[in-house]
């Protein structure tokens, strides 16, 4: 019968054991849950300061080719204040810059790269054939301008000849 006691004995220490334990683990889980959500809460308490910091975004469109573009208030107003008062996208922007390198201002930057924006859109977009077309004229109008400069002016003429076989003949 003792044997018995025993393990009653034994079995009861291990319950209280087992139930101490249990406890121990649930007030360890506890603890940790609350330290998660105080951190939650500083970080959300930061979020709603870094929230009410944060400038207002804006959509801009950019004045040369139209892309629009979500930005602060203070980036558009830099981005204006650098090129005359209007607002570009970065593609843009990078091509206007290209354009000041050869050494012209500001204004004349602006306007040659919105012409050419505006071309753009006007010919290649709604005719990409004839805007081929247009380039290699443009090509082939520069090709020969630099070849009459380096000749001195002293060129050759391409005409036709008049007999019924078309040919090519060079007149001096």
């Amino acid at each position: 019968m003792m044997t018995v006691k025993a393990n009653e004995d034994e079995t009861n220490f291990l319950s209280i054991m087992s139930i101490t334990d249990h406890h121990h683990h649930h007030r360890l889980l506890r603890k940790a849950v609350s330290d998660v959500t105080n951190e939650i809460s500083k970080l959300g308490k930061d979020l709603e300061s870094i929230i009410e910091l944060d400038e207002t975004i804006l959509e801009a469109e950019c004045e040369c080719c139209g892309l629009k573009e979500e930005c602060s208030e203070e980036y558009i107003s830099r981005i204006r204040n650098s090129h005359s008062g209007k607002w570009v996208c970065g593609l843009c922007s990078a091509a206007v810059k290209e354009r000041l390198n050869r050494q012209v201002g500001i204004e004349e930057a602006m306007i040659t790269h919105t012409n050419f924006v505006q071309e753009f859109n006007n010919t290649t977009r709604l005719n990409p054939k004839l805007s081929l077309t247009f380039a290699m004229r443009d090509i082939a109008k520069r090709s020969g301008e630099k070849r009459k400069i380096l000749s001195g002016g002293m060129q050759k003429m391409i005409t036709r000849s008049s007999s019924c076989v078309p040919r090519i003949t060079t007149a001096t």
